[in-house]
């Protein structure tokens, strides 16, 4: 009598426990690229953090720009599931706001903010990341702009609003936080909903309004 598992089954616990393998590797290789940063953390220092050989890290990554390629995806795809609160019922104020806020929750963590400046850097001088991360950036562009158009079409927006714009002004704001909240631990992350909110009121208003009211972030 075969009392073994069909081969199905031995198939996704085999695949399961590849994937667990893979993430472990990933975030040891986190925890020591937020020490020391892509190009000064060696194999060596993840092997160790990992505790795996470099025979068992290699695997499952040929080497350590695989592994930074890997995180620049894995990155990327987080990104796109905060941008897809967009997507999401309600005003386009408050979907902006909360993807907003939610991009924000998400990088309370110092290791985060710390993964988002490499990978940024990373894609401007790794052929293979950048490539990667413009491709994306022409697919996250085209659901904005989408999600913008209809805004448009139902009068939230001005009709003639600069979407592009819109765009650029609301993700450095929020990128200008991220970075601050790396900087600074005090930071307070739940006082900046707050300006947040006004913020997004404010770059909504169409730049030519002559009726549009200053911001007064000091207040």
């Amino acid at each position: 009598m075969n009392f073994s598992a069909p081969v199905p089954q031995r198939q996704e616990a085999l695949s399961a426990q590849q994937d667990e393998r893979r993430a472990h590797i990933l975030d040891a290789a986190r925890t020591c690229f937020s020490r020391a940063g892509f190009h000064r953390t060696s194999m060596q220092e993840i092997c160790a953090e990992a505790k795996m050989s470099p025979g068992g890290i290699y695997r499952y990554f040929a080497s350590k720009d695989a592994i930074i390629e890997a995180i620049a995806q894995e990155e990327q795809c987080a990104g796109r599931r905060i941008l897809e609160v967009m997507l999401e019922p309600g005003s386009l104020h408050d979907r902006l706001l909360r993807c907003g806020l939610t991009y924000i929750e998400t990088m309370r963590d110092r290791r985060s903010v710390q993964m988002m400046l490499e990978v940024y850097v990373e894609s401007m001088r790794n052929t293979t990341v950048g490539a990667f991360f413009a491709k994306c950036e022409v697919e996250n562009r085209k659901m904005v702009r989408e999600v913008f158009a209809r805004a448009k079409a139902t009068g939230e927006i001005a009709a003639d609003a600069d979407i592009d714009t819109i765009m650029m002004t609301l993700v450095a704001f929020a990128d200008g936080i991220v970075l601050r909240m790396g900087l600074d631990p005090d930071y307070d992350v739940d006082r900046a909903e707050a300006i947040l909110s006004r913020v997004v009121t404010a770059v909504l208003q169409n730049e030519a309004s002559a009726t549009a009211a200053p911001l007064e972030i000091g207040e």
